[in-house]
């Protein structure tokens, strides 16, 4: 999570072996992503920001030219299944609506059957049923053991999906965590007019000032 401009697409560029990093040491599958993209990017699947397609091509020769990208590939008509595409197949990218563009792009992701899915703000411009559709696709996914990475500006999003969050600022991570653990770092606080104050709660602390009462607690509730 982050606003626009805290980092989060230039962070998963490095990962993804787009860019080398600055400065530290980057990892995965126990490889430089950079350095050893060969070793490393057949285990990958990358959604970018903005995928770029060629707007002349239809679906169905999109996920295809895809597929002869990847080592492994699935099956075409089971990831556009998956993404809701189907009735689409003839249809140019170009004439294709922005949400689903995006599916399209995750699509491409999915193709190659990834252990480690990369996805730079996988639902924005999807209507909700859409983005419900992928959360569910992508919770599936989960469940099958594939790791993601996911930036979004959706807070239900990330805490549908994701085991740890990390909100970044100015390049930085400035809190990360479990969603509990992060909620607990602010008190969550109600607000109460009332006479007399109200009777003392488990795990919170009551401010009154007059018939002004303020109830705040760290614990989230159950």
């Amino acid at each position: 999570l982050g606003t626009n401009g805290a980092g989060k697409t230039s962070t998963l560029e490095v990962l993804e072996g787009l860019a080398p990093a600055s400065s530290g040491i980057v990892r995965i599958f126990g490889k430089d992503p950079h350095k050893d993209k060969a070793d490393v990017r057949s285990r990958m699947g990358i959604m970018l920001q903005a995928g770029g397609l060629p707007s002349q091509l239809t679906v169905t020769e999109t996920i295809k030219m895809w597929q002869g990208t990847c080592s492994h590939p699935l099956g075409h008509e089971q990831i556009l299944t998956d993404v809701g595409l189907m009735h689409r197949l003839d249809v140019k990218v170009g004439s294709l609506s922005g949400g689903e563009q995006r599916r399209l792009d995750l699509a491409c992701a999915l193709v190659g059957n990834p252990q480690l899915l990369f996805l730079d703000e996988p639902t924005t411009g999807l209507d909700p049923e859409s983005r419900r559709n992928v959360w569910a696709l992508l919770q599936r996914l989960k469940r099958r053991g594939v790791t993601m990475i996911l930036t979004t500006h959706y807070l239900e999003e990330a805490e549908m999906l994701c085991d740890r969050i990390a909100i970044m600022h100015g390049g930085s991570i400035a809190c990360s965590g479990t969603l509990s653990e992060i909620v607990k770092t602010v008190p969550g606080e109600i607000k109460i007019t009332s006479s007399p104050a109200p009777p003392p709660l488990s795990g919170t602390v009551v401010a009154s000032n007059g018939n002004q009462h303020t109830v705040s607690t760290r614990s989230l509730p159950q």
